[in-house]
């Protein structure tokens, strides 16, 4: 028993900070209710998915319906994190022709201790023209549908500096979440990225440092 002891209290901690960075997006607007949040980061690696990942399950303790939804569709990670299948998904909602999502599409995840659902919807089949769906009339149409019928919605986008298709979908959320890594992002890369959401009118309403070792004063000085 002795043994397990650290392992859970790590793993409560670790849960403990994505229920500060729920909280902080809930409060982050005293005149707009943010119900649709993007989560991206300057380049792969840096932690976007496992902080979309977090969030997501801690926030279906706090609402009835989550959704989480893999915007990657270039290299989609949501599937894998959440071990289900990636053959229906955002690709294939958006190929139909109306918002009648059939239930397969969805994998539902509930917490014994919370009363809400957490639905997840994954990349989908990959396609040659990600940032044209991003684009489109039809995601924000997908995007509108989804705010009638969820509570929270988080969005799981590709890095800034690789493609820009989390652009669009930053434009269209009520905030955006800036993921940088402590051991791999540049300070450089960080602020051209931040530059590029700004510039194309995204509301970043935070930023989150991930692989951040407290006990070394590398963490203070990366400040």
């Amino acid at each position: 028993m002795k043994k397990n002891t650290p392992k859970k209290s790590k793993q409560f901690d670790e849960l403990e900070v994505y229920r500060h960075l729920r909280t902080n997006i809930e409060y982050s607007s005293v005149d707009t209710k943010v119900q649709v949040v993007n989560i991206t980061s300057s380049n792969p690696g840096e932690g976007k998915t496992m902080t979309s990942s977090n969030l997501a399950i801690v926030s279906a303790n706090q609402f009835s319906k989550v959704l989480l939804v893999d915007c990657d569709m270039r290299k989609p990670q949501i599937h894998k994190k959440f071990n289900i299948s990636n053959r229906f998904g955002l690709s294939n909602v958006l190929a139909q022709e109306d918002m009648n999502i059939p239930d397969a599409f969805f994998q539902k995840f509930k917490d014994k201790k919370g009363e809400g659902v957490l639905y997840v919807l994954p990349a989908g089949i990959k396609v040659p023209n990600p940032l044209e769906l991003l684009s489109s009339d039809k995601f924000k149409e997908f995007l509108a549908y989804m705010r009638q019928h969820f509570d929270f919605i988080i969005l799981d986008c590709p890095p800034i500096l690789s493609v820009s298709d989390a652009i669009p979908v930053s434009c269209v959320s009520d905030g955006t979440i800036f993921v940088v890594s402590a051991q791999d992002t540049e300070k450089k890369m960080a602020r051209t990225a931040l530059t590029q959401l700004q510039r194309n009118g995204a509301h970043v309403i935070g930023t989150v440092l991930s692989k951040a070792d407290r006990t070394t004063e590398s963490y203070y000085n990366y400040y």
